[in-house]
């Protein structure tokens, strides 16, 4: 049985064929044009390359639009992302072609600059949208994060029962375990996943060494609030897993959008200061 496929497939690859059709003619005018003063972004060849080029960054822009429009008619948003990835990575090749190989220290290779940070980020995107909802479905083991949450204090209200009747260091642990624990925090904290001062592992920590004397009774309400503590750190561990890899989907945007639009600013520089200068 054949799984549901992905925008990568979509169409049985179409947007990749057409990203390599456009290459391959691309390259095909590229080597057999042989303008009188040579190969350069503004021979006629490069003056289209360039066209191509320019109309497919600003295309692909609109996907943003497009991916928020609930009313679209014509492709799939599926169909959208495809050709967003396909076609943009073509961009990476077809660039180069359209200015000859020539770079520099000026807005033309720094509008070719910007446009490689977006497409080597939204490559990351795709693999991180490939790679890390899998990992997260499996770091759930198909409990919602709300569910979650409302275990955790589920447990926080256990433990201040486990707590009653115990000596004042009891209820000390699990005043510092519910006060001192946060999930989230800096966008550099949800990346780690990791919480180093979490006050439910110095509460567990506490709690395994503590040398208070204890009757039968008591020592039996001490190991229940052990056990309750410890899921709950494991929970805990579970929740900061699934921020992580949130964070890791929302990382590369970060970088991609902004320099997107970077990029939009620096092209729209390099047409201006084509077709003013020459």
């Amino acid at each position: 049985m054949i799984g549901p496929r992905t925008f990568l497939e979509y169409q049985n690859y179409r947007y990749l064929k057409v990203a390599l059709s456009t290459l391959f003619l691309s390259i095909v005018v590229y080597v057999v044009d042989d303008p009188p003063g040579g190969r350069s972004g503004s021979s006629w060849t490069g003056y289209g390359l360039g066209t191509i080029a320019a109309a497919t960054i600003f295309w692909l822009m609109w996907l943003g639009i497009r991916k928020r429009s609930y009313s679209a008619t014509g492709a799939s948003l599926k169909g959208w992302v495809s050709a967003h990835v396909y076609l943009g990575t073509g961009l990476l090749f077809l660039v180069p072609l359209h200015s000859a190989f020539e770079f520099g220290w000026n807005v033309h290779t720094l509008a070719y600059a910007l446009m490689c940070v977006v497409c080597i980020s939204g490559i990351l995107g795709v693999a991180f949208y490939a790679l890390v909802p899998t990992s997260m479905t499996r770091n759930r083991n198909n409990i919602t994060l709300d569910a979650m949450l409302e275990r955790i204090a589920e447990i926080d209200s256990e433990c201040r029962m486990a707590a009653d009747g115990l000596p004042d260091y009891y209820a000390h642990a699990v005043v510092t375990s519910i006060d001192d624990t946060r999930i989230g925090g800096t966008f550099r904290s949800q990346l780690s996943g990791k919480d180093a001062d979490c006050g439910t592992s110095r509460a567990l920590r506490s709690l395994r060494t503590s040398e208070v004397d204890l009757d039968d009774e008591a020592k039996e309400q001490e190991r229940k609030l052990i056990e309750l503590i410890a899921r709950k750190e494991l929970l805990l561990k579970q929740i900061r897993r699934d921020v992580r890899f949130k964070g890791l989907l929302d990382l590369w945007l970060i970088v991609h959008v902004p320099f997107a639009f970077a990029t939009c600013a620096a092209l729209i520089v390099h047409i201006f200061v084509v077709f003013w200068y020459h």
